[in-house]
């Protein structure tokens, strides 16, 4: 009797363990792994990862390509299955002559080069834009206060072909001066205001929303073409949109769907752009620049010059190609139609508006 009591008790201990251990591992595994059959091969292997299309984008690292930027940033070039690579060149010539021998996809860069290029043979397609005017000055140093006193002197606008090379020209024969009066300085876009302050040179171009740099150490802002009014008597007319992103012929026609993507990444940026304050703007942007290199008031000052949907006018590609013609940039009349696709834009926006 008394073996016959022990051996159920035994028998009752037994039980409880193993309905104790079988709780217990239930309770460990994942809501995820129990609807899954035991054994099943899926449960053990991880997500496959999304197939990624890498990009090489040719670029000068400015503010004025902000929402191309910030499409990185907040994620949306993942989003639409792209990788993008952003390489720096030293401007915008030599990163156009680099995509066309096969450096990278894209360039962003102004209109001037690729008109150039374009009535020379050398075919791109432009795909949009991200400035809808020059938000260029001319600043002299403390001792210059009209244009005319250039003569003799140097001064700095990037290489020759480059627009803010193309900029100081048309400024200089406004004033009655030749390219040959001055003598141009070679450097880096970074340099030049330090080379103003120091006396290296006597002018330079610098971007619009470098004002604060440029008073706080005395220079005479000598053009504006920020401001609308000097900007209409400029290139005779508010849109001016030459600030671009631009592909070979080649590699826009025979890859759509890519270039596609990359716009409407661009394109989203653009929208949150205009529904974000400058401060916020400026703290997503930052880590693509140097630290503490783009601040809110830059992006104020930048704000009325952005783009806010990429396209680009009829009206503005006139008044673009008739200062290239003026200029002695191009010797013929460049088409819309034949420089320019704005499928792309236009399709961003029928996906991504409210």
């Amino acid at each position: 009797m008394r073996r016959n009591l022990l051996v159920y008790v035994a028998a009752i201990l037994v039980t409880a363990l193993l309905l104790l251990g079988a709780c217990s591992g239930q309770q460990g595994q994942k809501p995820a792994d129990l609807q899954r059959p035991a054994g099943s091969q899926e449960a053990a292997q991880p997500a496959p990862a999304k197939e990624m299309t890498k990009l090489v984008v040719a670029e000068l690292r400015s503010e004025f390509w902000l929402p191309a930027y910030l499409a990185e940033t907040l994620g949306y070039y993942a989003d639409e299955g792209l990788e993008v690579e952003f390489v720096t060149a030293k401007d915008g010539p030599v990163a156009f002559q680099g995509m066309h021998a096969g450096s990278s996809h894209f360039t962003m860069l102004s209109t001037e080069p690729v008109f150039r290029a374009q009535a020379q043979g050398l075919e791109s397609i432009i795909i949009m834009s991200t400035l809808t005017r020059k938000p260029y000055m001319f600043v002299g140093s403390p001792e210059i206060t009209d244009i005319s006193q250039l003569k003799g002197k140097t001064i700095f606008a990037g290489m020759p072909g480059s627009a803010p090379f193309s900029f100081a020209i048309s400024i200089l024969e406004k004033a009655g001066l030749t390219e040959n009066d001055v003598t141009w300085a070679q450097m880096e876009y970074g340099a030049s205001l330090a080379a103003l302050e120091k006396g290296h040179i006597d002018a330079s171009y610098i971007p619009s929303t470098a004002k604060k740099e440029v008073a706080a150490i005395g220079a005479n802002i000598l053009v504006d073409a920020s401001d609308p009014v000097q900007h209409q008597e400029l290139y005779g007319t508010s849109r001016y949109e030459s600030t671009i992103v631009t592909g070979t012929k080649e590699f826009v026609e025979n890859n759509r769907e890519v270039v596609q993507k990359f716009v409407n990444a661009v394109v989203r940026a653009m929208i949150w752009v205009s529904q974000n304050s400058d401060e916020e703007v400026a703290a997503m942007a930052k880590e693509m620049f140097q630290a503490d290199s783009l601040t809110a008031d830059e992006i104020s000052y930048l704000r009325p010059s952005l783009s806010e949907d990429g396209f680009i006018t009829e009206e503005g590609h006139e008044a673009i190609v008739s200062f290239c013609l003026a200029a002695g940039i191009i010797d013929r009349y460049i088409p819309y139609d034949e420089v320019y696709d704005m499928s792309f834009v236009k399709n961003a926006w029928q996906k991504y508006k409210k």
